[in-house]
């Protein structure tokens, strides 16, 4: 049996491409942050949405300080490109153990803050405990997550002006 050569999807600036999981990986780790901008925009009710995932304020805000370091890897990652500033290249290069570590605290503050009778009163706060168990599952075997992060585009050349005298 032949081994098959397996080709790199690669992006318009020549990098490897991100895989759509890396997205929804941010968005779930990000959802502190996505619950309180949804929370800001509704009308006010009786029901806070972001009581329904963190009943207690001090869930809410230690949520949200665990998030933290992923905004910083969110401009990186908008900087990834040919144009973009070299300096991001430095707090992109430690994004995947940014990545463990922002994982792995989200899912001992979720666990910690799970009641006893979580399957009873509300078994979909356990949904993102399980989604960030796959997560972490994805993180450890993933091939392309440690080249993507060791990739930068090389700067592209400033034009020099050619003006008439």
């Amino acid at each position: 049996m032949s081994s098959q050569q397996y080709w790199p999807l690669l992006d318009s600036n020549g990098l490897l491409q991100i895989p759509l999981r890396f997205y929804a990986l941010l968005l779930l780790l990000l959802r502190p942050y996505l619950c309180w901008v949804t929370e800001l925009s509704m009308m006010r009710s009786q029901h806070s949405l972001l009581g329904q995932f963190y009943p207690r304020q001090h869930d809410f805000l230690l949520a949200c300080l665990i998030a933290l370091p992923l905004l910083l890897l969110v401009a990186a990652l908008s900087q990834r490109r040919p144009k973009g500033q070299r300096f991001w290249f430095y707090l992109w290069r430690p994004g995947l153990w940014l990545l463990w570590l922002v994982t792995l605290a989200d899912f001992a503050h979720s666990i910690s803050g799970l009641d006893g009778d979580v399957i009873l009163d509300a078994p979909w706060r356990l949904i993102a405990p399980m989604l960030l168990v796959l997560a972490m599952l994805w993180l450890a075997f993933s091939k392309s997550l440690p080249a993507i992060f060791k990739e930068w585009p090389e700067p592209v050349p400033a034009k020099k002006s050619t003006k008439a005298v």
